[in-house]
Order: C-alpha cells, then structure tokens, then sequence
C-alpha cells in the first residue's frame, strides 16, 4: 500500500468516527448517518480494492482508480454544493419574509 492509500484509509475512518459523534449529538438524522458511512465504507473499500472497480473503469474509460474517485468527489461536491445554496436561498426568504411581518407588527404598534 501506498502512502496515498494509507492517507486515505486514515481520513475515511476518522470521518466515520465524526460521522458517528454527529449522529449520537443528533445532528444528522439516521438516514443521514447511514449515507455518509456507506459514502466513507465505500471510499475505504475502493481504497483498498481498486480492481474492484474495474468495470466501472473500463466503461467510461478512465485510466486509474484514483481518476474515478477524483471525478466522483467532485461530482459530489457539486451536489452537496448545489443543495446547499438551495438551502441557503430558502431561508434568506424566511428570514426577508419574518423581518418584513415583525417591522410590520412594530410600525403598527405605534
């Protein structure tokens, strides 16, 4: 193994390990949980297996296992990009629509 695998290996089980403490503080629901640790699992077993991939290499013909991870992660930032800026907006309305009703309440009250 090289130490890019080792590295690799290290940083998925400590993000397994916060994953978990972010379940048990009830940060993430149990869906949630299950998500991020199939995602780190994965990661490991990709890691340590890198044939196991091969299919999937060959099919959009990539060169390396570590290309496809690249890719996948930064599909997946993407995503978790996208799906956060979403969230962002929503509440930036509540937040507009809240204050316009409380300045509202407070205008009338004088």
């Amino acid at each position: 193994m090289i130490g890019i695998q080792v590295l690799a290996i290290i940083f998925a089980l400590w993000m397994v390990y916060f994953s978990f403490l972010h379940f048990r503080r009830g940060e993430f629901t149990k869906i949630e949980f299950i998500s991020w640790q199939i995602l780190w699992v994965g990661l490991i077993a990709v890691v340590i297996y890198p044939r196991s991939v091969q299919f999937i290499l060959t099919s959009f013909s990539i060169s390396r296992t570590f290309d496809l991870v690249v890719v996948v992660a930064i599909v997946v930032l993407f995503g978790i990009t996208f799906r956060n800026y979403v969230i962002v907006r929503r509440m930036e309305k509540r937040i507009e629509a809240f204050t316009r009703e409380e300045t509202l309440k407070t205008i009338e009250k004088r």
